[in-house]
């Protein structure tokens, strides 16, 4: 697992290391030596590549200056632009001009100058100390950069103009093909919509972070996920995979519950249960015919329940929610299942809108495992808070959320983040926007449904989201995005899977 900081405890690890010896000249050497690594990668070649160095007068200009003396050596031609001039520099920045100036390195005039011939450009303008939107001279060096003519852009810890703690572009910032992250990962570069501007993110290891240092999120990689889906046993049979029954669909709502029966499937359920309306079910069965399917009344949920509760008796999970509408008696019987169901559930969808404006009710569960996958609306409406102010805060919000319930909460979204209530949290890295059509929530919810009826814990639901993401990336290859289909997905969680029993 990849641990994620925030740029506080980044800071705090630097601190530690100068309180044991490390000099900051030390830390800025190596940082350099990842950067000018990167630098000659993004290149593709040493000898004479043209690189422009853009410094701002902190640490970033420091290393900027460091990697441009580094270059020097490989055989690269780097020019350097003070953007803020040399008498702004801090002092191991100065240090450093003096040391790139004596090994005859080059500083231009301006922005236009250094980036005008330029093969590659590098940002080292802002840290992770710089809070808003840029301010000027940064802010134009900023627009000029995304405006160059380059063959790649490298950033230098991390795209100035990004919050590399909550993830959040207040402005401008630069996007880069390739960001070289220092000291750890932060937290925020994962994150949408920071995550966009990094392009391809390598860690610059300064040998600061210790084993026992805590994140405050992992991300998950295909080896994590492999060890969190147990694979069948040889002698394995249909209930010993995991039994699911699924709640979703309703009259005019019929793909939904076929969608979640179809993730089901595919995520490897040994047996599905869908539990659908009357006239639902007329529709739906022929689709899924792996599935077995049952009717519940619509307009009586006390019969309903009673149906649902047979079939859970039996079961490892429950999923509740795509396509059952928001109609009086459906609410009451969500609410019942919430209080009284004593199987991992799994809600979304509609299942989360029984509950909008009563969030806090989802902690009277009766579920040993409680999974709650709202998107950035749904939860709006669960926690009374706009959409906006819910994407800005999500770091925050969404763990405070899962401990005050004490469910999983899956922020669905770019970089969907899962929060635990024991206080894990992940960020998704797959998806993509392919998944950017409706249904495709819908058979996360299947696949999240059998991963925890195989394996009832917090990481379950993360290795859902990230097989689900991995799907859709699947689905879209060789094709447009826009032409991606829930079904496509659903369909394409077989290939991901393979790719994890490969890698195992």
């Amino acid at each position: 697992m990849i641990r994620l900081f925030t740029p506080e405890q980044v800071r705090g690890f630097d601190q530690r290391a100068f309180e044991r010896g490390t000099t900051s000249a030390q830390l800025l050497q190596t940082a350099a030596g990842h950067l000018a690594r990167g630098v000659l990668t993004a290149g593709g070649h040493s000898y004479g590549l043209r690189v422009a160095i853009l410094c701002g007068k902190g640490n970033n200009g420091g290393d900027g200056l460091a990697a441009g003396r580094r270059l020097l050596d490989a055989g690269a031609s780097p020019v350097v632009c003070l953007v803020e001039g040399e008498s702004a520099l801090s002092r191991d920045a100065a240090a450093q001009l003096r040391r790139y100036l004596e090994a005859g390195g080059r500083l231009a005039d301006s922005v236009a100058e250094a980036l005008a011939t330029a093969d590659v450009a590098v940002d080292c303008l802002l840290g992770t100390g710089a809070s808003g939107e840029p301010r000027e001279p940064a802010a134009s060096a900023i627009l000029a950069l995304n405006d160059a003519c380059v063959g790649a852009v490298v950033a230098c810890d991390l795209p100035s103009g990004v919050d590399a703690d909550s993830g959040q572009v207040a402005g401008i910032a630069v996007r880069a093909d390739l960001t070289v992250t220092l000291g750890a990962h932060k937290r925020g570069l994962w994150l949408w919509p920071a995550r966009g501007y990094c392009g391809r993110l390598t860690d610059g290891d300064l040998g600061i972070v210790e084993d026992a240092d805590e994140g405050v999120a992992v991300a998950l990689e295909a080896a994590d996920v492999a060890r969190l889906i147990p694979s069948p046993r040889p002698d394995a049979h249909k209930r010993s995979r995991g039994v699911v029954v699924i709640l979703a669909g309703s009259s005019g709502m019929t793909g939904a519950a076929t969608l979640v029966a179809r993730g089901a499937m595919a995520a490897g359920a040994g047996l599905v249960t869908l539990v659908t309306s009357p006239a639902a079910r007329q529709l739906v069965a022929p689709t899924i015919p792996e599935a077995l399917t049952i009717q519940a009344p619509e307009d009586d949920p006390d019969a309903a329940f009673e149906q649902i509760a047979e079939q859970v008796d039996r079961a490892d999970a429950l999923g509740v929610g795509p396509g059952l509408g928001h109609r009086g008696p459906t609410v009451a019987l969500v609410r019942r299942l919430l209080r009284e169901v004593g199987v991992p559930l799994v809600l979304d969808a509609d299942g989360l809108n029984a509950f909008r404006g009563a969030g806090d009710a989802l902690a009277d569960h009766a579920a040993p495992l409680l999974v709650c996958t709202p998107h950035t609306s749904e939860f709006a409406r669960l926690v009374g808070s706009s959409d906006a102010q819910l994407w800005d805060r999500r770091v925050t919000l969404v763990p405070e959320r899962a401990a005050a319930w004490n469910a999983v909460v899956v922020a669905k979204g770019p970089g969907s983040l899962i929060a635990a209530p024991d206080g894990r949290v992940w960020v998704n890295p797959t998806g993509g926007a392919g998944l950017a059509t409706g249904g495709t929530g819908d058979v996360l919810t299947g696949i999240t449904t059998t991963l925890v009826a195989q394996r009832p814990d917090a990481g379950s639901v993360a290795a859902s989201v990230w097989l689900h993401g991995r799907a859709g990336q699947l689905a879209g290859h060789g094709r447009a995005a826009r032409s991606v289909t829930a079904s496509d997905v659903a369909a394409s969680v077989r290939a991901a899977l393979g790719e994890l029993e490969v890698g195992a």
